[in-house]
């Protein structure tokens, strides 16, 4: 059985810009707007923020103790010299 086909080919050329194409890369477009801005004053407190998250410590027995709290031992007693 044969078929009559045909095929027809059709190129379009604008030398205007794609519109479906961005010019640029939007990454670097963003890092650019990054630079633009002016940084924070090492002053620079926000107001009424309030953190969303607070990290907990992952080794409380780390920290150093506060001024009224004496600190424990880590030697046990008589390992060290009175002379000393």
């Amino acid at each position: 059985m044969l078929a009559d086909s045909a095929v027809t080919y059709s190129s379009i050329h604008s030398e205007a810009r794609s519109w479906s194409i961005p010019s640029e890369d939007p990454y670097e477009e963003a890092a650019q707007q990054l630079f633009e801005q002016a940084p924070h004053s090492p002053e620079y407190v926000p107001r009424d923020h309030v953190p969303v998250f607070v990290p907990e410590f992952k080794h409380p027995e780390d920290l150093v103790p506060a001024e009224n709290e004496a600190p424990t031992s880590l030697l046990p007693p008589g390992f060290l010299s009175p002379s000393i």
